[in-house]
């Protein structure tokens, strides 16, 4: 082992904590205070019982379930539901030209529909809870609470643009401060009421459900507001090392959260009824000045807390991009060290819209707590059975091994599941909403996409016939060069692009170019192995050209270095070098695999694309758009 890393883990598990556990390391803001409010009467052992369950349910979904098995599933050091997505598609075959997706596929694809409706959400339910504190310093400022959320969520979203190593940065310091002060906080407590050590015993966890009969259902759906930020922790892993989040959950996170929910149940546990009405979080400090610091840098952790979701759901545009289940929106890559690191324009101006209006729309944090945490727990269930697939199909576990972990996970999930479906009257239909309608776009891009690729080929003729085609003899052809373009590593789809133009009564030049730009894992990519060169007949090439995700594909510059390479044999750019590139465009509606509405759907979507031309940096005068009609 490299005696440096742990040196380069503290760095990123100080980042990891202002990214990755801001949504669970504030939920002590709100949970046990709602917990403990679905029950009718309180007593000494329901307090210590809502206790218990928080306690276990960090252990065994955040630790148990997530830190110490789920996290193992990355797929090139990133993880989320689509990283699961890739290893199950490595193994089973890849999806991409299948109209009909597995049902494996279309859970996941769930999932992470679910997982973007959970983080329109979070930030809103976050820093309204936070500046809610505002109303316990003093009453005559709950006006200003609404329009201070606003403004905080506007300016998270406007500084998402730095990246989320920088904001890490800066944010890690932040919630290292937040963590000690409400461990510390829950420490006195704890010292002071040592009997609340008993929540350690899952038996009052129990039999607290037990008590509360089929009132244990919105107890359940309370107490899963602890757990919330999970499917975030997962997702962005690929900002930061799985190590380096382990350490900070298990250093830093871990006790900070137990002491602090054993430190509210110590303090309600002097007067229970009480509490149900009166957050025992800001009554933990002596009324004053220290109140008004707590509250200020509540604001700030829980502003932080909404950055979990944000980069979760820009890692997962940018996973969905690569497996073909959305546009290619612009992603821009912020690290030199961390593929994962990426701020999506399009999502963040999404998210911060979603997040405003549902602000306005609830105007507090009790409102939106009645859509919160169905979405994210559909996910856990959803990851729990993926994952189940993933250690038979990856990891050859026993059958015996994967059917008795997924028992265990799902035993304790299910009820949670069950509990937080009771809020769909209330505002769970919200995140629902907005999965389904994400769901119904992931679909239909892939559908058009596929039945395009599948019209692509159609005919069976590969870059070897092409070779031959240009040699006929009463072949015209124009002289110059022509340059097709794909991200496909193979020259089987350029040559299908060539044939698809000599079908539409186009001509061919002397010299034609199949290009490959390909993204490769690494951010940079040196030479000589940035560049591969095969020539397929005296008048057509094949080039790869890798690039790194920091570098750009800049198509005159990789065949510059290919006409070096050739020895000049393969010509380099002129006035008459032409780029020919694909657009997917709906230009015709016949067929009827796809309803017109869906059509009109991936017609918008495929207009609204990053243009490709800019991305590859060609002059405009030089490109040949090809428009593939979608048979539907």
């Amino acid at each position: 082992m490299d005696a440096r890393a742990p040196k380069k883990n503290l760095p990123l598990a100080l980042a990891a904590l202002g990214v990755v556990f801001g949504d669970i390391g504030t939920s002590p803001l709100y949970t046990f205070e709602t917990a403990l409010a679905t029950i009718a009467h309180p007593d000494r052992d329901s307090v210590i019982g809502v206790a218990s369950l928080i306690v276990w349910s960090l252990l065994l979904i955040v630790t148990f379930k997530y830190v110490c098995i789920v996290m193992r599933a990355d797929y090139h050091k990133e993880g989320g539901v689509f990283a699961l997505l890739a290893l199950l598609q490595q193994k089973r075959g890849d999806a991409h030209t299948r109209l009909r997706l597995p049902p494996y596929v279309l859970v996941l694809l769930c999932g992470a529909a679910l997982l973007f409706g959970d983080g329109t959400i979070t930030p809103a339910i976050s820093v309204l809870s936070a500046l809610e504190g505002l109303e316990v310093v003093n009453p005559r400022f709950s006006h200003l609470v609404v329009p201070c959320t606003v403004f905080v969520l506007a300016a998270l979203f406007l500084v998402q643009r730095l990246g989320t190593g920088k904001l890490g940065r800066i944010f890690g310091w932040v919630m290292l401060l937040w963590f000690l002060a409400i461990g510390a906080m829950g420490l006195w407590w704890v010292a002071h009421e040592p009997l609340v050590l008993l929540a350690l015993n899952p038996a009052y966890a129990f039999g607290v459900v037990r008590e509360c009969g089929w009132g244990s259902l919105a107890l359940m759906g309370a107490v899963v507001l602890a757990v919330t930020g999970v499917e975030a922790l997962y997702a962005d892993m690929g900002h930061f090392s799985r190590r380096a989040i382990s350490l900070a959950w298990h250093g830093i996170a871990l006790p900070a959260l137990m002491l602090n929910y054993l430190g509210q149940a110590a303090l309600a546990l002097r007067d229970p009824g009480h509490f149900q009405t009166n957050n025992p979080f800001f009554l933990m400090v002596p009324q004053g000045w220290p109140t008004v610091g707590l509250v200020v840098l509540a604001t700030a952790a829980t502003v932080i807390a909404s950055q979990a979701l944000i980069s979760g759901a820009f890692s997962l545009t940018a996973q969905a991009q690569e497996l073909g289940y959305l546009p290619k929106f612009l992603v821009m890559h912020t690290s030199r060290q961390e593929r994962g690191q990426v701020y999506v324009p399009v999502t963040n101006f999404l998210l911060g819209a979603v997040c405003i209006l549902l602000v306005l729309t609830f105007r507090s944090s009790n409102n939106l707590a009645a859509a919160y945490g169905l979405a994210v727990v559909g996910t856990m269930v959803i990851t729990t059975v993926s994952l189940a697939l993933v250690t038979r199909w990856c990891w050859k576990w026993p059958a015996w091994q994967t059917a008795g972990l997924t028992a265990v996970l799902l035993a304790v999930e299910i009820p949670f599941l069950v509990a937080c479906l009771t809020k769909l009257p209330e505002g769970g239909y919200f995140p629902v909403l907005v999965a389904g309608l994400l769901f119904i776009l992931m679909l239909t891009w892939h559908q058009g996409r596929a039945i395009i690729m599948q019209h692509m080929l159609e005919v069976p003729r590969s870059e070897r016939d092409l070779a031959q085609t240009l040699e006929e003899k009463d072949r015209p052809l124009a002289p110059g060069q022509l340059v097709f373009i794909t991200s496909n590593r193979t020259a089987r789809f350029a040559a299908a692009r060539a044939f698809e133009l000599l079908r539409r009564g186009g001509v061919l030049r002397e010299q034609v170019i199949l290009m490959s730009l390909v993204n490769a894992m690494e951010s940079n990519v040196d030479m000589p192995r940035r560049i591969e060169i095969e020539q397929i007949g005296p008048r057509v090439w094949h080039v790869i050209a890798l690039h790194g995700y920091m570098q750009e594909p800049h198509a005159l510059e990789v065949l510059a270095r290919a006409h070096e390479i050739s020895e000049g044999k393969i010509q380099a750019n002129s006035p008459q070098t032409f780029y020919v590139l694909s657009r997917e465009l709906i230009v015709e509606y016949v067929g009827n695999r796809m309803g017109r509405w869906r059509r009109g759907l991936f017609g918008f979507l495929s207009r609204n694309v990053s243009y490709a031309p800019d991305y590859f940096y060609i002059p405009h005068e030089q490109i040949n758009e090809l428009t593939w009609m979608m048979r539907a």
